[in-house]
């Protein structure tokens, strides 16, 4: 156990600081962090692999200058398909103006004009020119080097994985951590912050980074809290597709500067929507999605962007270590998996169900985003939510008397562990832009396969770090197969081929949200009513 941690235990209630336990190294998480850690005591447990903020290009959505947060709003709620969370929302454009300018004023340098004016660029769904951006295309990379430069104080642990939440009496007291070497410690704290990142890397074509499956969720899950809108995940329509595989991400920005999607043909492909290549991406990666399983190429043709190799960097970086030649004009793309909508269900503050659990970033879900996110919300998402969630952890949180119980597993023997390839081969296939009851059907069985509901339960401090990261995707692949057989219509970037259009009657302001021991959905308005009208579901976990 590290020394900080020590003193965690040893210091009499009245006498110490908060003791707060932050798991992911994202943004969400950074930004929590550097909050808390003035007046709190902060570890954090992290993965290896990189956060999604790192990769983040296209920049972050402001109303700064003449924009108006109304608009901003109005565009955000556009997008998520009338699913969204009003109140989030607001709380997000307004919160975000005064963010974006904390950050600026801290020594953040954002790209600008010759004029001195910012430079915005425009992007899907988005009504006006409003989002900044660093390095060209490098904005996430930038934020992430200026936030670590100023967090020097923090304990950041990669060497030992979170197996566990500890809950006592329905709060969560700590966490259990595993080492390489296999020792098991359990780490208490007053609070508990997931800030894992998403489950992109459960798809074999995804932006994310393959470490990031799910583990979040399947935390909170496990440990009683409620899950909610796991069934949306957001497809960008163009991840560079060379060699029958993916190789990133090709910026939304790029057709904001005037890239147009066309196929092989050379015919315009999003000619006939209103905003045309800039219309959602939910409507975008379904046109092209269209396209593909057809067999006919997509491309993004490029000829009309000036200076393309200055203005996206690292979007020209990706496309010389795939061999595609911008000179050519056109970059081959395909849809991928890159944002997960569901998650954590949260408030505003980043409170869950559970006393003494909280969520930030895209391992929560505050409903802001709706049914598909608009572009360039999520580094605006991660620095206003994870401030909010440090601060009310401050206000409201007070030190607790270490209580070394927790709630009882058994000790299930022996379990079944998938290989991670033919769990992301499974959620791909069952899961991916268009989904049909059949495939859903067919990765649940897959999911019960390997008793996952038996992995949701079990006692897991003598499993291997493997079997650990396997169950989690399990987990979570399940809960994703499971919501998107529920919702029965299709909204935003949850799409089905048998219920291809919204069906408001049934589902207009409801949310499916997932619990361990209740039943599998409760209709929820967006709003954050608390009034549950259960259904006559009965599959429990």
């Amino acid at each position: 156990m590290c020394q900080d941690t020590c003193k965690f235990l040893k210091r009499g209630v009245h006498m110490r600081k908060l003791n707060v336990i932050i798991l992911g190294s994202g943004l969400a998480a950074l930004t929590a962090a550097r909050e808390l850690s003035v007046n709190c005591n902060v570890i954090i447990f992290t993965k290896t692999g990189r956060a999604s903020s790192w990769k983040a290009q296209g920049g972050i959505a402001a109303a700064v200058n003449e924009d108006d947060v109304k608009h901003h709003a109005a565009d955000t709620l556009y997008a998520g398909a009338g699913h969204g969370n009003e109140r989030a929302v607001k709380t997000l454009v307004q919160d975000g103006v005064r963010a974006v300018h904390e950050w600026i004023k801290e020594g953040m340098s954002f790209d600008k004009e010759l004029n001195g004016d910012f430079a915005r660029c425009l992007e899907g769904a988005h009504s006006v020119r409003r989002i900044l951006h660093a390095g060209g295309d490098q904005t996430g990379k930038r934020m992430m080097e200026h936030i670590l430069s100023t967090c020097l104080t923090i304990d950041l642990f990669t060497d030992k994985k979170v197996v566990d939440l500890i809950i006592n009496e329905g709060s969560c007291r700590g966490v259990t951590v595993k080492g390489r070497n296999g020792g098991i410690e359990h780490v208490f704290a007053d609070a508990v912050v997931i800030a894992t990142g998403g489950y992109g890397g459960l798809f074999d074509s995804s932006s994310a980074d393959k470490s990031l499956a799910g583990e979040g969720s399947a935390l909170a899950y496990r440990g009683g809290a409620e899950l909610e809108d796991m069934e949306f995940t957001q497809f960008h329509p163009t991840l560079l597709w060379s060699e029958n595989k993916s190789h990133g991400l090709i910026s939304e920005a790029v057709r904001g500067e005037g890239a147009v999607l066309v196929n092989g043909k050379n015919e315009r492909l999003m000619a006939w929507h209103p905003l045309k290549d800039l219309a959602p991406r939910d409507v975008v990666a379904r046109t092209l999605y269209e396209n593909v399983k057809k067999g006919i190429p997509v491309f993004l043709d490029i000829q009309c962007v000036t200076d393309m190799e200055k203005r996206f960097p690292t979007v020209s970086a990706i496309c010389k270590r795939a061999g595609v030649d911008l000179y050519k004009g056109k970059i081959p793309v395909r849809p991928g998996a890159h944002f997960s909508i569901g998650g954590v269900r949260t408030d505003i503050n980043g409170c869950t169900s559970v006393e003494g659990l909280y969520a930030a970033g895209e391992a929560a879900c505050t409903g802001v985003h709706g049914a598909n996110r608009l572009a360039s919300n999520s580094l605006l998402e991660t620095i206003v939510f994870g401030k909010r969630t440090a601060s009310h952890i401050a206000a409201t949180v007070r030190p607790r008397n270490i209580n070394t119980s927790a709630t009882r597993r058994a000790d299930i023997k022996p379990l079944k562990f998938p290989e991670k390839e033919a769990v992301i081969k499974a959620v791909s296939h069952g899961a991916g832009i268009e989904k049909n009851p059949d495939d859903l059907k067919e990765l649940i069985g897959f999911c019960e396969t390997f008793q996952v509901k038996q992995h949701v339960h079990s006692l897991r401090e003598n499993w291997k770090l493997k079997e650990v990261e396997v169950s989690n995707m399990l987990i979570t692949a399940w809960l994703i197969a499971t919501s998107s057989l529920i919702r029965t219509e299709s909204r935003g970037s949850h799409y089905r081929s048998d219920c291809p259009v919204q069906n408001p009657e049934q589902w207009e302001g409801k949310k499916v949200i997932r619990h361990i021991s209740e039943k599998l959905i409760r209709p929820c308005f967006t709003e954050g009513s608390t009034e549950y009208e259960p259904m006559d579901t009965e599959t429990n976990a």
